[in-house]
Protein backbone atom coordinates (compact mmCIF):
# COMPACT_ATOMS: atom_id res chain seq x y z
CA UNK A 1 0.00 0.00 0.00
CA UNK A 2 2.69 2.60 0.86
CA UNK A 3 4.52 1.95 -2.44
CA UNK A 4 1.51 3.31 -4.34
CA UNK A 5 2.24 6.74 -2.95
CA UNK A 6 5.22 6.94 -5.36
CA UNK A 7 3.35 5.70 -8.43
CA UNK A 8 1.58 8.09 -10.75
CA UNK A 9 -1.92 7.14 -11.89
CA UNK A 10 -2.08 5.64 -15.40
CA UNK A 11 -3.22 8.92 -16.98
CA UNK A 12 -0.41 10.82 -15.26
CA UNK A 13 2.19 8.38 -16.58
CA UNK A 14 0.78 8.86 -20.04
CA UNK A 15 1.11 12.61 -19.67
CA UNK A 16 4.71 12.18 -18.57
CA UNK A 17 5.47 10.05 -21.64
CA UNK A 18 3.99 12.66 -23.93
CA UNK A 19 5.95 15.42 -22.24
CA UNK A 20 9.28 13.53 -22.50
CA UNK A 21 10.04 14.41 -26.16
CA UNK A 22 9.40 18.08 -25.38
CA UNK A 23 11.77 17.94 -22.36
CA UNK A 24 14.50 16.33 -24.49
CA UNK A 25 14.03 18.97 -27.15
CA UNK A 26 14.44 21.71 -24.55
CA UNK A 27 17.53 20.15 -22.90
CA UNK A 28 19.35 19.10 -26.08
CA UNK A 29 20.28 22.59 -27.30
CA UNK A 30 21.83 23.37 -23.90
CA UNK A 31 23.85 20.19 -24.04
CA UNK A 32 25.17 21.14 -27.47
CA UNK A 33 26.16 24.57 -26.20
CA UNK A 34 28.01 23.05 -23.25
CA UNK A 35 30.01 20.86 -25.59
CA UNK A 36 30.84 23.82 -27.81
CA UNK A 37 32.14 25.81 -24.82
CA UNK A 38 35.26 23.64 -24.81
CA UNK A 39 36.11 24.35 -28.44
CA UNK A 40 39.30 26.30 -28.95
CA UNK A 41 41.20 24.83 -25.97
CA UNK A 42 44.94 25.47 -25.96
CA UNK A 43 47.00 22.74 -24.27
CA UNK A 44 50.73 22.56 -23.60
CA UNK A 45 53.21 21.20 -21.06
CA UNK A 46 56.22 22.56 -19.19
CA UNK A 47 59.02 20.13 -18.30
CA UNK A 48 62.36 20.39 -16.51
CA UNK A 49 61.16 22.66 -13.69
CA UNK A 50 62.59 20.19 -11.15
CA UNK A 51 66.06 21.45 -12.10
CA UNK A 52 65.24 25.10 -11.32
CA UNK A 53 66.23 26.46 -7.91
CA UNK A 54 64.46 29.69 -6.90
CA UNK A 55 66.66 32.46 -5.50
CA UNK A 56 64.05 33.02 -2.80
CA UNK A 57 64.59 29.53 -1.37
CA UNK A 58 68.35 29.84 -1.64
CA UNK A 59 68.22 33.16 0.23
CA UNK A 60 65.96 31.74 2.92
CA UNK A 61 68.30 28.79 3.48
CA UNK A 62 71.34 31.06 3.53
CA UNK A 63 69.76 33.26 6.21
CA UNK A 64 68.65 30.25 8.28
CA UNK A 65 70.60 27.10 7.35
CA UNK A 66 68.61 24.95 9.82
CA UNK A 67 65.21 25.84 8.35
CA UNK A 68 65.09 22.81 6.06
CA UNK A 69 67.18 20.25 7.95
CA UNK A 70 64.11 18.47 9.29
CA UNK A 71 63.15 17.68 5.71
CA UNK A 72 66.62 16.64 4.62
CA UNK A 73 67.08 14.08 7.39
CA UNK A 74 63.57 12.71 7.68
CA UNK A 75 63.54 9.30 6.00
CA UNK A 76 59.76 9.43 5.69
CA UNK A 77 59.97 12.41 3.31
CA UNK A 78 60.60 11.31 -0.32
CA UNK A 79 63.79 12.70 -1.84
CA UNK A 80 61.93 14.64 -4.51
CA UNK A 81 60.28 16.74 -1.78
CA UNK A 82 63.50 17.56 0.07
CA UNK A 83 65.19 19.17 -2.94
CA UNK A 84 64.94 22.96 -3.12
CA UNK A 85 63.39 22.99 -6.58
CA UNK A 86 60.81 25.19 -8.29
CA UNK A 87 57.10 24.76 -7.74
CA UNK A 88 55.56 25.01 -11.24
CA UNK A 89 52.28 26.40 -9.86
CA UNK A 90 54.06 29.32 -8.16
CA UNK A 91 57.50 29.77 -9.71
CA UNK A 92 56.83 29.20 -13.42
CA UNK A 93 54.64 31.50 -15.50
CA UNK A 94 53.55 30.79 -19.08
CA UNK A 95 52.89 34.04 -20.94
CA UNK A 96 50.69 33.80 -24.03
CA UNK A 97 51.47 36.28 -26.80
CA UNK A 98 49.20 37.14 -29.71
CA UNK A 99 46.99 39.71 -31.37
CA UNK A 100 44.00 41.37 -29.73
CA UNK A 101 43.11 42.73 -26.28
CA UNK A 102 44.77 41.31 -23.18
CA UNK A 103 42.87 39.36 -20.49
CA UNK A 104 44.33 40.94 -17.36
CA UNK A 105 41.24 43.03 -16.67
CA UNK A 106 41.96 46.03 -14.43
CA UNK A 107 45.20 44.70 -12.92
CA UNK A 108 47.52 41.76 -12.25
CA UNK A 109 47.96 40.65 -8.63
CA UNK A 110 50.93 39.34 -6.69
CA UNK A 111 50.06 37.73 -3.35
CA UNK A 112 52.49 37.90 -0.44
CA UNK A 113 51.68 34.87 1.71
CA UNK A 114 53.58 32.11 3.41
CA UNK A 115 56.70 34.25 3.30
CA UNK A 116 56.83 34.29 -0.52
CA UNK A 117 55.37 35.96 -3.61
CA UNK A 118 52.80 34.17 -5.78
CA UNK A 119 53.09 34.17 -8.70
CA UNK A 120 56.83 34.78 -8.54
CA UNK A 121 56.84 36.15 -12.11
CA UNK A 122 54.21 38.33 -13.77
CA UNK A 123 54.46 39.24 -17.47
CA UNK A 124 52.25 42.15 -18.52
CA UNK A 125 51.94 44.65 -21.38
CA UNK A 126 52.64 48.33 -20.76
CA UNK A 127 49.88 50.07 -18.83
CA UNK A 128 48.62 47.11 -16.79
CA UNK A 129 48.93 47.89 -13.04
CA UNK A 130 50.44 45.39 -10.61
CA UNK A 131 48.89 45.16 -7.14
CA UNK A 132 50.83 43.57 -4.27
CA UNK A 133 48.61 42.14 -1.53
CA UNK A 134 49.89 41.24 1.94
CA UNK A 135 47.98 38.14 2.99
CA UNK A 136 50.46 37.27 5.74
CA UNK A 137 49.79 38.04 9.42
CA UNK A 138 53.02 40.05 9.61
CA UNK A 139 54.64 43.10 8.02
CA UNK A 140 56.21 43.03 4.56
CA UNK A 141 58.55 45.79 3.35
CA UNK A 142 58.56 45.85 -0.44
CA UNK A 143 61.81 47.09 -2.03
CA UNK A 144 62.60 47.82 -5.69
CA UNK A 145 64.92 50.62 -6.82
CA UNK A 146 63.76 53.78 -5.07
CA UNK A 147 60.62 52.07 -3.77
CA UNK A 148 60.45 51.07 -0.12
CA UNK A 149 56.91 50.43 1.04
CA UNK A 150 55.66 48.85 4.28
CA UNK A 151 52.65 46.62 3.83
CA UNK A 152 50.83 45.65 6.99
CA UNK A 153 48.56 42.59 7.02
CA UNK A 154 45.72 43.15 4.59
CA UNK A 155 47.27 46.21 2.92
CA UNK A 156 47.92 46.55 -0.81
CA UNK A 157 50.28 48.57 -2.98
CA UNK A 158 49.70 49.25 -6.68
CA UNK A 159 52.30 50.20 -9.27
CA UNK A 160 51.93 50.92 -12.98
CA UNK A 161 55.18 50.11 -14.78
CA UNK A 162 56.23 52.37 -17.64
CA UNK A 163 58.26 51.09 -20.54
CA UNK A 164 59.49 47.58 -21.30
CA UNK A 165 61.90 45.78 -19.02
CA UNK A 166 62.26 43.79 -15.81
CA UNK A 167 61.51 44.93 -12.25
CA UNK A 168 62.66 42.88 -9.26
CA UNK A 169 60.99 43.21 -5.85
CA UNK A 170 62.49 41.94 -2.60
CA UNK A 171 61.36 42.12 1.01
CA UNK A 172 63.35 43.56 3.92
CA UNK A 173 61.35 41.43 6.34
CA UNK A 174 61.27 38.08 4.49
CA UNK A 175 64.25 36.93 2.38
CA UNK A 176 62.02 34.30 0.78
CA UNK A 177 60.03 36.97 -1.07
CA UNK A 178 61.20 37.74 -4.59
CA UNK A 179 58.80 38.99 -7.26
CA UNK A 180 59.70 39.56 -10.90
CA UNK A 181 57.62 41.84 -13.12
CA UNK A 182 58.28 41.68 -16.86
CA UNK A 183 56.80 44.40 -19.08
CA UNK A 184 56.59 43.28 -22.70
CA UNK A 185 54.53 43.93 -25.83
CA UNK A 186 51.88 41.55 -27.10
CA UNK A 187 51.16 39.68 -23.85
CA UNK A 188 47.56 38.49 -23.70
CA UNK A 189 47.52 36.56 -20.42
CA UNK A 190 49.53 34.59 -17.88
CA UNK A 191 48.90 30.95 -17.01
CA UNK A 192 50.32 28.96 -14.10
CA UNK A 193 51.12 25.34 -14.99
CA UNK A 194 49.63 22.58 -12.92
CA UNK A 195 51.71 20.60 -10.44
CA UNK A 196 52.67 18.20 -13.24
CA UNK A 197 53.49 21.05 -15.63
CA UNK A 198 50.31 20.87 -17.72
CA UNK A 199 48.88 24.06 -19.19
CA UNK A 200 45.32 24.43 -20.43
CA UNK A 201 43.44 27.55 -21.51
CA UNK A 202 39.84 27.28 -22.64
CA UNK A 203 37.82 29.31 -25.12
CA UNK A 204 40.78 30.69 -27.05
CA UNK A 205 39.76 32.44 -30.26
CA UNK A 206 41.28 31.25 -33.52
CA UNK A 207 44.58 32.95 -34.23
CA UNK A 208 48.37 32.85 -33.99
CA UNK A 209 50.01 32.50 -30.58
CA UNK A 210 53.46 32.16 -29.03
CA UNK A 211 54.04 30.67 -25.57
CA UNK A 212 56.93 31.74 -23.36
CA UNK A 213 57.72 29.96 -20.10
CA UNK A 214 59.26 32.34 -17.54
CA UNK A 215 61.24 31.64 -14.40
CA UNK A 216 62.43 34.50 -12.20
CA UNK A 217 61.82 37.07 -14.92
CA UNK A 218 63.64 35.19 -17.68
CA UNK A 219 62.10 33.38 -20.65
CA UNK A 220 63.44 29.83 -20.31
CA UNK A 221 61.52 28.36 -23.24
CA UNK A 222 59.72 29.81 -26.28
CA UNK A 223 57.36 27.93 -28.57
CA UNK A 224 57.22 28.42 -32.34
CA UNK A 225 54.26 30.37 -33.69
CA UNK A 226 51.16 28.27 -33.10
CA UNK A 227 48.03 28.35 -35.24
CA UNK A 228 44.87 27.64 -33.30
CA UNK A 229 41.77 26.84 -35.29
CA UNK A 230 38.30 26.43 -33.85
CA UNK A 231 36.56 24.22 -32.97
CA UNK A 232 39.42 21.70 -32.89
CA UNK A 233 41.64 23.74 -30.56
CA UNK A 234 45.35 23.01 -30.32
CA UNK A 235 47.56 20.69 -28.28
CA UNK A 236 51.23 21.64 -28.48
CA UNK A 237 53.19 18.45 -29.12
CA UNK A 238 56.65 19.72 -28.15
CA UNK A 239 56.94 20.59 -24.42
CA UNK A 240 58.39 23.84 -23.13
CA UNK A 241 61.72 22.74 -21.65
CA UNK A 242 62.75 25.11 -18.84
CA UNK A 243 65.48 23.00 -17.27
CA UNK A 244 67.25 19.66 -17.35
CA UNK A 245 64.68 16.91 -17.72
CA UNK A 246 65.31 14.05 -15.26
CA UNK A 247 65.90 10.69 -16.88
CA UNK A 248 63.50 7.81 -16.36
CA UNK A 249 66.18 5.80 -14.50
CA UNK A 250 66.85 8.69 -12.12
CA UNK A 251 63.15 8.97 -11.34
CA UNK A 252 63.05 5.30 -10.31
CA UNK A 253 65.77 5.67 -7.65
Amino acid sequence: MPSRLFQAPPRDRSALRSALPLAVALVAPGAILLGAAHAGDLKAKVVGFEALRPQALASAVASNPHAFTWRLFDRLVPEKYTALSADPEKDVTVAIYGEGPHRFGLEARVRLAGGRATPATVVVPTGVPITFVNDDPFLHTLISGDLRRDLRPGETHKITPKGKGLLVFTDAQAPGVRAFVVIDDGVLMNVAPGRDGTVKVGDMPAGSYVLKAYFEGNAKAVSPTLELKQPAGLEVKEPLVVGTVPSASAGQK
